[in-house]
């Protein structure tokens, strides 16, 4: 395959994406718009109007900052998708509990502490001088 053609398959694939991408933003405000059931928008000129209004509200950096504070916040009330999360039990943000030792850790520890030339060349580790 000529490396060219590739490429420009590859950016033309990404124009579409892109396309797609705001066609379903489109949509979204659309179905947001018929949803809300507002019976003070008669034709498409209170439309227009509207989003004329909205666009000139929308240079306010308060607006958008609170905007985008209630979208992350109903955001974040969704139910979780996909798959849960895993708990790794050595890694700082999971695993035992405060107060609660790890057992393996613990039974490390003690052979450690019995035998520590032993549990060295059980290792592979070799003896320091």
């Amino acid at each position: 395959m000529n490396p060219i053609r590739g490429y420009a398959t590859s950016i033309e694939a990404a124009r579409q994406t892109l396309e797609g991408a705001k066609n379903v933003l489109v949509r979204d405000v659309g179905a947001a718009i018929v949803n809300a059931q507002w019976s003070f928008l008669r034709d498409r000129f209170d439309v227009n109007a509207l989003v004329a209004h909205i666009s000139e509200t929308a240079q306010r950096s308060d607006f958008v900052s609170k905007l985008h504070a209630a979208a992350d916040k109903a955001r974040h009330q969704q139910i979780p998708r996909g798959r849960p999360k895993t708990r790794r039990p050595n890694h700082p943000e999971g695993g035992s509990r405060k107060g609660q030792s790890d057992g393996a850790a613990d039974s490390l520890a003690q052979l450690l502490a019995r035998n520590p030339i032993g549990f060295r060349r059980h290792c592979g580790e070799t003896a320091q001088k």
